[in-house]
């Protein structure tokens, strides 16, 4: 799926190039539009294929390396594909001042395309080492005595408090964003362990299961006669 949403990101970017602006800030508009489909389009093609996380692991020495996939972020194709849409018509418009307006609209596709609410470097792949002397994460080891817990974070995963109206109802905008919120909040666990005082990442754009069997194989790997 991550190969088809990059193919057809590719040829809009593509075909954006192609508009005839009318205005130097239409131009601004055609770039910065086609500069967002194509940054995205790269990133779809370089994504995990699935919409679940994994790992493996395997023997390093006296530890046990996990390498670490994410899930793929999760993005709201109506309100992306509106942004989209709005700004591509400016392109051409010859409409005055309209493409401050088309700005806008490449700044909320930016948002929506480019952008990953669960956190920095959610969507990369990591890897880190585990033994029964302590854990090596991001060049640094993390002594056993000296770690406190591991635990498993997810920031997008609280209740959300929805004020109903009895004359006008619940928006569309709004139901459309509780349904990304909840698909975003499916792949954002991660799993932190606190050491000296701090909190180090171990793996970030985990679904639930991935997040909670790989807290299980740590601990495991940390306490092998346990």
């Amino acid at each position: 799926m991550n190969r088809i949403v990059a193919v057809v990101a590719t040829v809009c970017g593509l075909w954006v190039l192609l508009a005839s602006p009318r205005s130097p800030g239409e131009m601004l508009v055609k770039f910065g539009l086609a500069a967002v489909l194509l940054v995205f389009a790269y990133r779809r093609f370089s994504a995990p294929p699935g919409k679940t996380a994994e790992y493996a692991k395997r023997e390093d020495g006296a530890f046990l390396r996990f390498d670490v996939k994410p899930a793929t972020l999760p993005i709201s194709l109506f309100m992306a594909a509106f942004a989209v849409v709005c700004a591509w018509g400016i392109v051409g418009s010859a409409v005055a001042y309209l493409w401050v307006m088309g700005l806008l609209f490449v700044a909320g596709a930016a948002l929506l395309l480019l952008s990953d609410p669960r956190g920095g470097g959610a969507g990369r792949p990591r890897s880190f080492r585990v033994g029964p002397e302590g854990i090596e994460v991001d060049g640094r080891v993390l002594r056993k005595d000296d770690i406190h817990q591991l635990r498993i974070k997810n920031k997008l995963a609280g209740d959300v408090e929805i004020v109903y109206d009895t004359r006008r109802g619940v928006s569309t905008g709004t139901l459309v964003g509780l349904a990304h919120r909840r698909k975003l909040a499916e792949v954002a666990y991660r799993i932190e362990v606190e050491s000296g005082g701090k909190a180090h990442v171990l793996a970030a754009g985990l679904d639930e299961i991935t997040a909670r069997g790989l807290v299980a194989e740590v601990g495991k790997a940390l306490n092998p006669g346990a």
